[in-house]
């Protein structure tokens, strides 16, 4: 076999070739790729704690002295079922434990979380007017409708003040060291 013939039976990629014949050109191309990835990072604006918005709203029930599976049955179910004719509702989940129920409603990215949670505040209150909603100490149990931002979970700073002072002086100390904080330019 000739060497003209082994080189048309051998399978060759071009762009590879060219790359091995051309280091120099290789070398600058990878350095300008390089600059240009490093200058886009540090360009890039970012946050150190972004908001991020989820269309979840959550609803905590608090009825003491009954078992999880009494929760369950009276109060965690009942609002399940009602919940489930809410529109743009994605995913419906819940826990029932002692003494305590929490209902996680995610809605579609097409509803504002106010909407959502007004929605949910709506279908709570029509669940709890009626006759066989649950009570405790006479009055009847009131579901918690509430929605979590991130950025109010994820606190940059927290504080524990204590003293040989009352509470309620500790207390307006705390409230006043916040107030200087939030105050603090950025």
């Amino acid at each position: 076999m000739t060497t003209k013939q082994k080189k048309k039976v051998d399978k060759e990629f071009g762009l590879s070739s060219w790359a091995i014949n051309n280091k120099t050109t290789m070398y600058v191309l990878i350095a300008v790729i390089l600059y240009l990835g490093i200058s886009a990072f540090f360009s890039m604006p970012r946050e150190t704690f972004p908001e991020i918005r989820e269309t979840k709203i959550y609803i905590s029930s608090l009825f003491p002295g009954n078992t999880a599976e009494d929760i369950e049955k009276l109060i965690t179910d009942p609002l399940e079922d009602k919940l489930k004719t809410v529109s743009n509702v994605v995913e419906i989940t819940s826990t029932s434990q002692e003494d305590y129920s929490m209902v996680i409603i995610e809605f579609d990215q097409k509803i504002s979380v106010d909407q959502a949670k007004q929605k949910v505040k709506d279908e709570v209150d029509s669940e709890t007017s009626s006759e066989d909603w649950p009570t405790f100490n006479g009055a009847k149990v009131e579901p918690n409708v509430f929605e979590l931002s991130m950025s109010e979970e994820m606190p940059i700073l927290n504080i524990n003040i204590s003293g040989d002072y009352p509470v309620q002086r500790l207390k307006e100390f705390g409230e006043y060291l916040q107030d200087e904080i939030e105050d603090l330019p950025e």
